[in-house]
């Protein structure tokens, strides 16, 4: 799954762009703070591309042994995953987000946009639980936190002599919106902690409540260009500024393949199962952005199975192949050919790739890309 910001700040003082290069969000859908106020123009402008491509269909041996159940159709969750999934500008075919999911959110007032990645734990599928429900929900209930507050500090409102629109809204933290967020899913009234999953697949209801997943959320402020994010497990963003790599976020894990993890469990479960972190535990980090710097935010499925060098190389060709197309959305196009190239990297034996690599490290062995959710 893949989001691409780009940044870009003209001579006079109207515009900065951001493209972002995420796995999977688009910002082509509209989006609504309670309130309806007149935007200033902030001197920084935000171009996002998302892309993603769900792992291959499984052959009938590999399925879960329960079934999984996914949301109803009319599940509000549902209909805001499928609005979000028609990424309008995404030329990557595929309809499916895997087990991965995201949000992007304009923030109260176009003060600047907010975006999110969570990677549902897959191994919740042994169980009867689809791992994307929790990464649904909890991207879900991120972008309603993130699209009701500011990307920083409120406007003044002269005539009401306070912060428009109201004291009531302020600007929230990566780690807060993750917080509230995750608080929200904990207290998902669908499901009870306490309930059997056998229960749940018997009257076919989803279990958004029952499962984990990593987030990283990054908030960019439009009027200072200033980034603020914070990362929980192994999805990462990264900021290419240039012909180099400004900055990489490393992954965080308990183990090898082993993910930090946001999670609700049963209170049946093993104890050695019970492998639960919280937003507070989430890495953050923070920086100002420049002209044409390109954040990338990125589930596992890319930094498994393509190096940070191929990322820069891919960019640096693809600025040169579009220098003539100024109208170009070239988040978009970065997105895309990033996920494809991801998905090449994949199936292939011949390249030594990340994953690889990182498994010789502690011992194990792993030839070629490995297959993920999605990109």
């Amino acid at each position: 799954m893949l989001l691409v910001q780009q940044i870009n700040r003209p001579l006079s003082a109207n515009g900065v762009s951001f493209i972002p290069a995420l796995r999977t969000l688009p910002l082509s859908f509209p989006i609504r703070s309670r309130r309806v106020h007149t935007a200033p123009r902030r001197p920084y402008k935000v171009e996002i591309g998302v892309s993603f491509a769900g792992k291959p269909a499984l052959d009938a041996h590999q399925l879960p042994k329960k079934k999984t159940i996914a949301f109803p159709r009319d599940h509000p969750i549902a209909q805001w995953r499928n609005n979000l999934l028609k990424w309008e500008n995404k030329r990557l075919r595929s309809m499916s987000a895997g087990e991965d999911f995201f949000y992007v959110s304009q923030s109260i007032n176009h003060s600047g946009v907010s975006l999110g990645i969570a990677d549902g734990v897959g191994g919740w599928s042994e169980d009867g639980v689809d791992p994307s429900l929790f990464s649904q929900a909890l991207m879900y209930f991120a972008s309603k936190h993130a699209s009701s507050s500011w990307a920083g500090e409120p406007d003044f409102d002269p005539i009401e002599g306070t912060s428009a629109p109201g004291k009531t809204e302020k600007s929230l933290s990566p780690v807060e919106i993750m917080s509230m967020a995750y608080q929200d899913v904990l207290n998902e009234p669908s499901i009870e902690c306490g309930e059997d999953v056998t229960w749940h697949l018997l009257l076919s209801k989803p279990m958004p409540s029952v499962g984990s997943s990593t987030a990283c959320i990054v908030n960019i402020d439009a009027q200072s260009g200033k980034l603020s994010a914070a990362n929980l497990g192994d999805s990462s963003f990264s900021i290419l500024r240039s012909s180099s790599i400004f900055h990489e976020q490393k992954p965080q894990t308990h183990y090898f393949n082993c993910p930090r993890q946001l999670a609700k469990l049963l209170p049946t479960q093993r104890p050695h199962l019970r492998i639960t972190d919280r937003p507070e535990h989430a890495d953050t980090f923070s920086a100002q952005l420049r002209h044409e710097d390109l954040v990338i935010l990125s589930t596992d499925g890319l930094g498994d199975n393509v190096h940070p060098g191929e990322v820069l190389a891919l960019a640096s060709l693809l600025r040169r192949g579009t220098a003539d197309q100024p109208g170009v959305n070239f988040s978009q196009i970065f997105a895309d050919k990033l996920a494809e190239y991801a998905v090449v990297c994949m199936h292939s034996y011949d390249k030594i790739s990340p994953f690889e690599l990182a498994a010789r490290d502690e011992g194990f062995k792993h030839v070629g890309g490995v297959s993920n959710n999605h990109f």
